[in-house]
């Protein structure tokens, strides 16, 4: 699933070609993709909107079209945003087509269709992983103080506590493998075993991997593409993720993989305690 970089960079590249377009017309071909409203009046609402910005918040995709209006989108597992002229072909699994002004087409396309979009307006639909996001990495509201007291009351793994969109949103299973992989913490430690400094190390690994991420326009393994169809390459830069039985770039010790909460998780025996 992308994750916050991956998503920072499809709002990135995706910007400069679509802000200020007029939605022309809208054409969906699988409407279980829209979650709200009907299908009918997504179109109907959005057809000669303008798009005035491009925004995001974790993971999710927020397009503003009008005062009270925003199109909501979550990615999922293999969705994706793609803008390219108009006269171009459809991508491949291409499920809906915005025609803008300026011969620019954007597309949602999407493999597996689990991607959802919501047309918010008046906010008039309550979507729950969307409103309860906690803060993100980079930013004042994630700092030591907030995720102290958080961990200090969890009896979770703290890879676990994490991946909990309401403590950090937009931290998913690679940021979060890196991450502890570079604070030097195993992953299934217990959240409140963790000292003041470990804390600290946390939080200062979440921006360092989150930033790098970013700078390096994402992580693609296989779908990910960003707003112009570009793979990322963040993949060449990770420390653990995906990398189980590979020597550790630290101490070259084989990194052991295992699950926690249910997800692969990757890490170095040696050097996270």
């Amino acid at each position: 699933m992308p994750e916050l970089p991956e998503v920072e960079q499809v709002r990135k590249t995706l910007l400069p070609h679509i802000k200020g377009k007029t939605i022309t017309k809208v054409e969906v071909y699988l409407d279980r993709l829209v979650k709200h409203p009907s299908s009918e009046q997504f179109i109907k609402n959005l057809t000669g909107r303008t798009i005035e910005d491009v925004c995001r918040r974790g993971k999710y995709l927020v397009l503003k079209t009008g005062v009270n209006q925003k199109l909501i989108v979550h990615l999922r597992m293999t969705g994706s945003l793609v803008a390219q002229a108009s006269d171009l072909e459809a991508p491949p699994y291409a499920k809906i087509k915005f025609e803008l002004t300026d011969g620019v087409t954007m597309w949602f396309c999407d493999i597996r269709t689990f991607g959802t979009l919501y047309l918010v307006t008046d906010d008039d639909c309550y979507i729950a992983g969307y409103e309860t996001l906690g803060p993100e990495p980079l930013t004042v509201g994630f700092n030591p103080e907030y995720l102290a007291p958080i961990a200090a009351k969890s009896r979770k793994p703290i890879k676990t506590l994490i991946l909990d969109q309401t403590v950090i949103a937009g931290l998913g299973n690679i940021y979060a493998d890196e991450c502890l992989a570079l604070a030097g913490i195993l992953p299934t430690r217990i959240a409140n075993t963790l000292t003041r400094a470990e804390i600290e190390a946390v939080h200062e690994a979440a921006n360092k991997v989150i930033a790098q991420g970013i700078a390096n326009r994402g992580t693609t393994f296989r779908d990910y593409k960003d707003g112009e169809g570009n793979k990322g390459d963040n993949q060449n830069h990770l420390l653990v993720y995906g990398r189980g039985g590979e020597p550790c770039k630290t101490c070259g010790e084989p990194l052991a993989t295992t699950k926690v909460g249910g997800r692969g998780t990757t890490y170095c025996a040696k050097c996270q305690h």
